[in-house]
């Protein structure tokens, strides 16, 4: 049975059983609001935290860091999995302790190691040599132990946009196996860096499952080689990735695409004796929420020119991403091919250049789909236009 995330009930749009129209934002409207649905997340961290392999999940903060969405996650017991000392500091102003951080990125200061390493993090994702030698440096002049983990690339080629592919021999992200060797040589020279983990993370807004059992089956062989080296190497951080279908709202289909990822790793994974650990973001939050924006300009008959721009949602413009937009309230059953850019300018600022809306009118309210990930944690004041409030139903 499908379980569709919009619908219209008397020509009037409703997202996740909630009639928009009646959000005083909407009564009342002044610009460009994001709409969150916590329920939605919630229910999806249920579903991730009913994997009975899964040790823990490290929230990836990058998609999402809004301290009410933040809130969600601690109170069901989850870590974060953070890039940079500003998340690591907010994570800790929203009541999270040291110990549920995972610190991933590649260029990692100084300055945020000493954090890391003063806070006795969880751990540590080493993303190069170098990075590591400097751990090693730091961990040794303060005379601190850090856990690490080694994020290192299978050499997956995964089905995704090449800007959120991340495991590829020439990728900014992740080591090289053949570096891998050099790593473990800092790790056995220096006592105080503990290798904890082996990490891999394959890539952003993957849909099929069976990428990430190839990934799993291949470093599930590597982890237990370094296993016979490493007697403290116990944790498989299997990373996030896990995409959602932006074309397609029924979120029964969600569920199954999750149960059927769970299931891969449970095969792979079978009689494997390590804490499994997941970075998951976009998957858990995307759907949560909606933009609603409206048309303020009808030119050459079909191009509608929004009061929403790239400012506030950069994926169509950064990487060609799919939004999927519907009229708040239909006026007919008509449908017209329209282009639907921004106000930004930039000749970039375009989210659709053929898409189809009922018959829409100027100063009509547009309403665009899963916004909950990466849309605000990418926002800016470019051209100085305001990063767009958020609300809650």
């Amino acid at each position: 049975m499908s379980r569709n995330l919009f619908n219209y009930q008397n020509n009037e749009l409703h997202f996740a059983g909630s009639r928009l129209s009646d959000l005083s934002v909407v009564s009342n409207y002044q610009e460009p609001v994001l709409v969150y649905q916590k329920s939605m997340i919630s229910e999806r961290i249920a579903w991730v935290k009913s994997w009975a392999k899964l040790k823990q999940l490290h929230f990836a903060m990058k998609s999402n860091y809004h301290p009410e969405i933040l809130k969600l996650f601690k109170n069901a017991g989850c870590g974060l999995d953070v890039v940079s000392l500003g998340e690591i500091k907010h994570g800790l102003e929203c009541g999270f302790s040291p110990k549920d951080f995972i610190f991933s990125g590649v260029g990692k200061t100084i300055a945020e190691i000493e954090f890391a390493i003063d806070q006795q993090i969880y751990q540590i994702n080493v993303e190069s040599a170098a990075e590591l030698r400097r751990i090693s440096e730091i961990a040794t002049r303060k005379n601190k132990k850090i856990s690490i983990g080694l994020r290192v690339n299978p050499l997956i080629e995964t089905p995704t946009h090449p800007y959120i592919s991340t495991a590829l021999k020439d990728s900014k992200f992740g080591i090289d196996l053949n570096d891998v060797p050099e790593c473990l040589d800092v790790i056995r020279k220096n006592p105080l860096v503990e290798f904890k983990c082996l990490s891999f993370h394959i890539g952003s807004q993957i849909l099929d499952p069976l990428v990430f059992k190839e990934s799993v089956e291949k470093m599930k062989v590597y982890f237990l080689d370094l296993k016979k080296q490493f007697s403290n190497l116990d944790r498989f951080d299997v990373g996030g990735g896990l995409g959602i279908d932006y074309k397609n709202h029924d979120l029964t289909l969600d569920f199954d695409r999750w149960n059927s990822l769970k299931s891969a790793y449970d095969e792979s994974l079978k009689d494997f004796n390590a804490d499994v650990l997941s970075e998951l973001g976009r998957f858990i939050v995307a759907r949560s929420a909606v933009f609603i924006c409206q048309v303020q300009y009808i030119k050459n008959k079909n191009m509608l020119v929004l009061d929403l721009g790239m400012n506030n949602n950069l994926r169509p413009s950064l990487y060609q991403a799919h939004h999927h937009f519907y009229n708040l309230k239909k006026r007919s059953e008509t449908q017209t091919n329209y282009s639907l850019v921004g106000p930004i300018c930039e000749s970039s600022d375009v989210f659709h250049k053929n898409f189809n809306l009922f018959e829409t009118q100027e100063m009509d309210l547009l309403v665009m789909a899963d916004c909950g990930a990466y849309v605000r944690s990418m926002a800016s004041n470019y051209n100085l236009k305001n990063i767009a409030p958020e609300v809650f139903i």
